[in-house]
């Protein structure tokens, strides 16, 4: 029978990870196409903290438009769910409450980089 145990991720994976989640926050990579396209898995999906299902060309297409989320993430944490895939959770916390906080889970897969696969936000408080 297989061990289906999760494993830990190396520090230096955690860290990697979150930088990668941290760059979804800051304009300058999350505006940039050579980067988005870059990061994010040919089958990236995203449900958005409106409940909004948003395809990969979607997310690709979005115009520049200010962010406004404290950094570094709240509560991040990420874990293996199975080898070359990791589940990364955390807070965004806006720096000005204009939307209000969303609980968020990325789905990051490794196929030689770490690509994003699939993210969700959900409210808070609703």
């Amino acid at each position: 029978m297989a061990d289906h145990a999760m494993q830990e991720l190396a520090h230096e994976e955690v860290l990697t990870l979150q930088a990668m989640e941290e760059a979804m926050w800051r304009a300058e990579t999350r505006f940039d196409p050579r980067f988005m396209d870059a990061v994010l898995a040919a089958e990236f999906t995203e449900v958005g903290r409106s409940g909004r299902t948003y395809s990969r060309d979607e997310i690709l297409a979005l115009k520049e438009t200010e962010i406004d989320v404290d950094l570094p993430l709240t509560g991040f944490s990420a874990v293996a769910i199975c080898e070359d895939v990791a589940l990364v959770r955390y807070t965004s916390v806006p720096t000005r409450a204009s939307r209000g906080e969303a609980h968020r889970t990325s789905v990051w897969v490794n196929d030689g980089r770490w690509r994003l696969r699939f993210h969700q936000a959900t409210p808070t408080h609703i």
